[in-house]
């Protein structure tokens, strides 16, 4: 399987407001396989450059599944980034035009439940409205990998 793991992370060298986001691809047997190469990845990447000096918490936006290289275009992932009161804010959707029964992709969620990874599909969002986010019911992730 072919993982696209989305992720970000604040520049704490520049000092005004900013988000770096980092696209990152490998081949992997699992999402499991896939995160820890992505975690292996940063670390040699960190070591033996200085492109992740500022970068003290990497956070995974979106985890997007494939089976294959694709014959058509997918978007893989959606975002958009909007001042917050102290910040900045994304707001991310995961294969956001692939229909909800394809075999082909599936999108991953982490969240704070029992299930260390709960495998979610993110569908189609037309019908969410970033207008109609409450910014206090937005949530702030806990960051994939510290340095």
């Amino acid at each position: 399987m072919l993982y696209i793991g989305n992720f970000s992370y604040n520049d704490d060298a520049d000092s005004k407001d900013n988000y770096c986001l980092m696209p990152c691809v490998v081949e992997a047997a699992s999402a499991d396989e896939a995160m820890e190469k992505f975690a292996t990845h940063f670390h040699e990447v960190r070591k033996n450059s200085d492109l992740l000096d500022g970068a003290h918490e990497i956070y995974l936006d979106s985890l997007a599944e494939l089976e294959a290289a694709p014959t058509e275009p997918v978007i893989c992932q959606w975002q958009k980034i909007v001042p917050a009161m102290d910040g900045l804010c994304s707001v991310t959707s995961a294969l956001p035009v692939v229909d909800e029964e394809s075999d082909f992709a599936n999108a991953y969620a982490w969240g704070d439940d029992e299930d260390e990874h709960d495998h979610e599909h993110d569908g189609d969002h037309d019908d969410v409205s970033f207008e109609d986010i409450d910014e206090d019911d937005l949530v702030e992730s806990d960051p994939f990998l510290l340095f």
